[in-house]
Formats: structure tokens, C-alpha cells, sequence
């Protein structure tokens, strides 16, 4: 591997730790210096060994897998955990908020996304596909860290229906604040060319009762109904198809990970073992071209 590619996979790497943070405002978290910083993320550098360790020890992975992309990505054996999965977010326009149900599911990420308060949602609609957020998509939010303009955020709202208070959620484009209000935007439906026509729209702040930023958008969708009538997870399964699939994690991508977890669970829990056909399946998906 020469020092180029090198460089950029680490770079990769580096992105994927910052997630949709301002990558100076993650930077100024992890404590390293802005000027320091922008020869690492502009220039593609490697940082010295004390920002190296510093990354690492902060989120939580092995020096190996950020250095140079091997090993395990996690330092321990918790290379993975559950994180809540609260509710629904709408994407559309404001007529269209979704209740933010308790839909107490927890959904499975890799360490490094691991943080105080951090809580998942599951979004539908449409208005934030321009931003990379598809119906479907998992968003992961982070309450402990400050809203950022020009990028999406998660806004909770309080309304009474009948004399009952409930919380209204949807995650737009963050793009200004007063006094009173704040300004978000997203997009309409796509027309029958595909294009979207950006809408903006504002909420007063006596009704929000969370503004918290989007850290990380997961590719695997999801569908309402994936949390209806759900049994109790057994625990002792699920470990034995994360020792299984683990070290599969780095070399697949999320979507088939995910699906081969699922499809293992199921097998395991259905038969006891998994027998040859099973096992023939599971390489089929590993397998399969995207």
C-alpha cells in the first residue's frame, strides 16, 4: 500500500468516527488544536502518535484499526452494543409530524458510536433524502453535543391533543435561530422527474423541548413494522451469532451484516444449530453483489 492510499483509507477511517459532526467542531472535542486539524483532514496527514492515541482512547477503537485498518476496530471484546431506538422522526412537511412513539426496540452498533444519552430513531418520509437521510434510514442522535447550521438535527416538540401532552419529532436541516423561533429546512416530495423543491419552515422555542444533532445516518432500513409484536431478543443467541460474525464486520458492509445477524439469530433460534443449509444461505448473502 503506498503512502497515498495509505493516507486516504486512514482518512476514511477519520470520517467515519466524525460521522455528520463539523469535522473542526469534533476536532475541538477530541482536544486536538484547529491548526493541527487542518493539516490532518485537509491535507489527508497522519496525526502524531498523541493525537493518534488521544482519537482512539475518545472513541473508543484500537490504535490498529485507525492507523492502518486492521485488527479489530473495538480495543475489548464489546465491540459492539445496544442502543435505545425510541421512536419515529418524520422527514415531510410539518402537517406530517409522526407522534414520537415508545417503540422500546434497541438496535445493535459498533462501539464507537457509544456515548452518554445517545438514542436512535427510525425516520419516515422523504424530505431529507437530498441530505442522505432515506425512509427507513436508523439516525443516530446526540443529545450532549450543540446543533450545528447547515446540518440535519433532530427537534422534539410538546402539543396536547384531548388534554394529553405529546412529544412531535422530525429531523430537518438546522439553519437559524432568534429569540423566539428556529428555522429549519427540508425538501418536498420528489416530482416525476425525481427533483425536490426545498421548503423551509420555522418553530417557536416555548414548544421545543430537544434540538439535537445527527451524528451518524445508518444505510440498513427499517419499516414500521419491524418493531410490532417483536419477541424478547434471547441474549445468549444473539452472543453466539455476534462470536460467530464478528470479525465479518470490517469486511462487509453494514447492510449485509446486519442481515446475516438477523438471518443467523432466526436460524438458531428456530433449530438450535445451524445445519448445512443454513450455513450455505448465510455465505449467500455474505456473498451477494450489491
Amino acid at each position: 500500500m503506498d503512502s497515498m492510499t495509505k493516507n486516504e483509507a486512514f482518512h476514511q477511517r477519520l470520517a467515519l468516527l466524525i460521522g455528520t459532526e463539523e469535522p473542526f467542531r469534533w476536532a475541538k472535542r477530541m482536544g486536538i488544536p484547529s491548526a493541527t486539524f487542518a493539516r490532518i483532514w485537509n491535507n489527508y496527514d497522519i496525526p502524531k502518535h498523541e493525537h493518534l492515541c488521544r482519537i482512539a482512547q475518545r472513541c473508543g477503537v484500537s490504535l490498529d484499526w485507525l492507523l492502518m485498518g486492521s485488527g479489530e476496530r473495538s480495543p475489548s471484546a464489546e465491540s459492539f452494543f445496544f442502543m435505545p431506538l425510541i421512536g419515529l422522526a418524520n422527514c415531510g412537511i410539518a402537517q406530517g409530524w409522526f407522534n414520537e412513539s415508545e417503540l422500546l426496540n434497541r438496535i445493535l452498533l459498533p462501539s464507537f458510536m457509544a456515548e452518554e444519552n445517545a438514542f436512535a430513531v427510525l425516520c419516515r418520509g422523504h424530505s431529507m433524502v437530498p441530505a442522505g437521510i432515506e425512509d427507513g434510514s436508523v439516525c443516530v442522535i446526540y443529545p450532549n453535543r450543540p446543533v450545528e447550521v447547515g446540518k440535519p438535527a433532530l427537534i422534539r416538540t410538546k402539543t396536547f391533543v384531548k388534554g394529553r401532552e405529546i412529544s412531535l419529532a422530525t429531523i430537518k436541516v438546522f439553519d437559524s435561530e432568534d429569540e423566539n423561533s428556529v428555522s429549519l429546512s427540508g425538501w418536498l416530495d420528489p416530482d416525476e422527474t425525481g427533483y425536490q423543491n426545498l421548503f423551509t419552515e420555522k418553530r417557536l422555542k416555548n414548544c421545543i423541548t430537544l434540538m439535537a444533532p445527527v451524528g451518524n445516518i445508518l444505510p440498513v432500513k427499517m419499516s414500521d413494522s419491524t418493531f410490532k409484536n417483536t419477541p424478547d431478543i434471547d441474549k445468549g443467541i444473539l452472543a453466539e451469532c455476534l462470536d460467530t460474525l464478528h470479525s465479518l464486520y470490517e469486511h462487509i458492509d453494514s447492510q449485509k451484516f446486519s442481515e446475516s445477524i438477523l438471518f443467523l439469530y432466526e436460524k438458531i433460534r428456530d433449530k438450535g444449530r445451524p445445519d448445512m443449509e443454513t450455513i450455505a444461505a448465510l455465505v449467500k448473502i455474505i456473498s451477494a453483489k450489491d
